[in-house]
């Protein structure tokens, strides 16, 4: 192997590890990008991988995987939903942005995630090979996680424990590149080394279906511990995403190795682990229990619109949407133009005594466009139907390719690892509206090298 591929294999575990190294200032010019550490990584990595495919004529890509494929139709429709509303694009303009702009930097997110990223991504993965993969992500992530939790453990014992003096052991961190440690005092939640607890609840969601595994392949009680820690920082963390998501996905993990019949008596023994650990917590402290669930029914009922401005703001967006789409139903109003079409839709209840859309999503001096909390919705409204039913292809295609591993028992682990992550990232899309989602990619370049190698084989065969 060569110095240019060693190279590129180290920069592809390295930007895994940095996932969640994003609480720094940031680099401006990197847009979405800009406070992702692992992004500048990555491009490193995507330069040295041209660099490589100068000095040898050939970059890999899955030209034959029909899931790839389906989402470059999709990427084309883009492209067709934007001549269409050219004109309306032009004469754009809201928060100091340009229609024309505002298309561009989306489009160069999307490529940059779905393109460049995935072929690194696809690229690093065959260099590596079947027989380490797994073994490798999978330890680098749990490198990562462990920072992530002892950081965590940290700020529970400071924000909600009252161990103030712990606070220069969390200054520690700032020594840590990529990293500006801060507390968020008004609401007790947690971030760890992320910028914001949604941040964490999406990294906690890129390795839960990798921490799991672990209980497929490793021996003793340790092999719980990675899924322990996740689901521990999930639960409080004080996300709501995290706490829905990863536990969806848990559900997902649990369901599919039930299905396996040499795994039921592990499922009988994580049921079993589940409920003592229930008892004993209700055993020790009822009442700051019943506190918690209550605490999170109220944070996930999407009913309580009027004294909860998050759910306020959420609802109205994707509402809004909606009504875009019934006005352009079939090519929608063009990829990334959501924010100009909304600014005069937003429903009467969404806005009213909303701290966020005044000083926020309708403020001309805040540059950053109003987030549409919803993909599917801004897909509807920017791309209109079609890009949708794409898109919904896109995914069934990824599922049923996924699947279609675990008929060889040697990808069983990896199909379980790509289902399960690829549930999280689709619930989590009900409510993020945004294609940097780095694990997606992960999966998909997975999906498409284990994928080709299973069809491979099954051709040899015959």
């Amino acid at each position: 192997m060569n110095i240019l591929k060693k190279i590129i294999i180290q920069v592809f575990f390295l930007g895994l590890f940095l996932v969640p190294f994003n609480s720094y200032k940031g680099v401006s010019f990197m847009g979405e990008f800009a406070q992702d550490a692992n992004a500048l990584i990555l491009l490193v990595g995507v330069v040295f991988l041209f660099l490589e495919s100068v000095n040898t004529k050939e970059i890999k890509y899955p030209v034959s995987n029909f899931t790839n494929h389906i989402f470059l139709i999709f990427v084309g429709w883009i492209f067709i939903s934007f001549l269409v509303n050219i004109p309306e694009i032009f004469s754009s303009y809201f928060k100091q942005t340009s229609g024309i702009n505002r298309f561009l930097r989306q489009l160069f997110s999307l490529v940059l995630s779905s393109i460049l990223f995935f072929t690194f991504y696809y690229n690093a993965i065959s260099y590596i090979g079947k027989q380490k993969i797994l073994i490798l992500i999978r330890k680098t992530f749990f490198a990562s996680l462990i920072i992530v939790f002892i950081y965590g453990f940290l700020e529970v014992l400071v924000l909600r424990a009252g161990f103030t003096k712990l606070i220069s052991v969390l200054k520690l961190f700032d020594y840590l590149p990529f990293v500006d440690i801060h507390l968020d005092n008004a609401n007790n939640r947690l971030s760890s080394i992320t910028y914001e607890p949604p941040a964490l609840a999406m990294y906690l969601i890129t390795i839960a279906g990798w921490m799991f595994s672990y209980i497929l392949t490793d021996k003793g009680f340790k092999k719980f511990i990675p899924a322990i820690l996740v689901l521990l920082l999930a639960i409080v963390s004080g996300s709501r995403t995290s706490l829905v998501v990863v536990l969806f996905q848990f559900v997902i993990f649990v369901f599919y190795i039930f299905r396996l019949n040499k795994y039921h008596q592990l499922v009988l023994r994580i049921f079993k682990m589940t409920v003592a650990s229930v008892l004993i917590l209700l055993m020790v402290n009822y009442k700051a229990v019943q506190e918690f669930v209550e605490e999170k029914a109220t944070s996930l009922d999407f009913r309580n619109v009027k004294d909860n401005v998050s759910n306020q703001s959420r609802l109205g967006i994707q509402y809004t949407s909606l009504l875009i789409y019934k006005e352009n139903p079939f090519f929608g109003v063009g990829y990334g133009q959501q924010g100009f079409h909304a600014e005069h839709k937003y429903p009467y209840w969404a806005v009213k005594n909303n701290w966020e859309f005044e000083l926020k999503y309708l403020n001309e001096k805040v540059k950053s466009f109003p987030p549409g909390y919803n993909l599917y919705t801004r897909i509807l409204a920017e791309t209109g139907i079609v890009g949708l039913l794409l898109f919904f292809c896109f995914l069934i295609s990824f599922f049923y390719q996924a699947k279609e591993l675990k008929k060889e028992s040697e990808n069983r682990i990896m199909s379980i690892i790509i289902i399960v992550s690829m549930g999280g990232f689709v619930l989590n899309w009900l409510q993020i509206d945004s294609f940097r989602m780095y694990g997606v990619w992960l999966c998909l370049a997975l999906l498409c090298f284990y994928y080709n190698n299973y069809k491979k084989e099954e051709v040899d065969a015959v």
